[in-house]
């Protein structure tokens, strides 16, 4: 044998290569687990969207909690409204906007997700439906937190989170000539 080939099975020569090998293969592993976690081609082409904000919350006020939008504004339920379907179109619609929500409706934390669902308003248009009522928003509510329809001609009520209307301290439950 000669010199080469015995110093090609020394020790050091053995170590040299297993430190190699170890090194190619822990290169080679990060290298699959850089592509598989962040190539937006390994994840179907497009990195994951985060998920859309609630299209229902609770939120906190004088009267208790109550259903809001994802914007904080308060949304109320219409007496007149039956069996899940809305009776407030035209001029009505246009001081009681109804909650409308694009695709299915997110449950935030307080709401049973059981009781969220939708209303067809037109084609294109769903309405938010808690517990069998369905959403609006009142045009002078301005700003979040605001519940200036509270108890209007006794039929406009803000909603708790169990689904049933609220009815402030004093508000009367019956309008006179309505």
């Amino acid at each position: 044998m000669d010199d080469r080939a015995k110093a090609g099975s020394s020790p050091l020569h053995r170590v040299t290569l297993g430190v190699a090998v170890v090194a190619v293969i822990a290169a080679a592993v990060l290298l699959v687990l850089l592509l598989t976690h962040s190539s937006p081609s390994a994840k179907g082409g497009a990195a994951a969207a985060p998920a859309p904000p609630p299209s229902v919350l609770v939120r906190r006020t004088k009267l208790g909690q109550i259903l809001t939008d994802q914007r904080g504004r308060t949304l109320y339920l219409f007496g007149k409204d039956k069996h899940g379907r809305s009776s407030c179109f035209g001029a009505c619609a246009r001081v009681w906007p109804p909650a409308i929500v694009q695709g299915q409706p997110r449950a935030g934390d307080g709401i049973a997700a059981a009781k969220l669902t939708t209303t067809r308003r037109t084609p294109a248009a769903r309405q938010l439906v808690y517990h069998g009522h369905p959403l609006y928003r009142m045009t002078a509510d301005a700003r979040p937190g605001q519940m200036e329809g509270e108890g209007f001609l006794a039929a406009w009520w803000v909603v708790s989170p169990t689904g049933h209307r609220i009815v402030a301290p004093g508000m009367s439950t019956t309008a006179a000539g309505y």
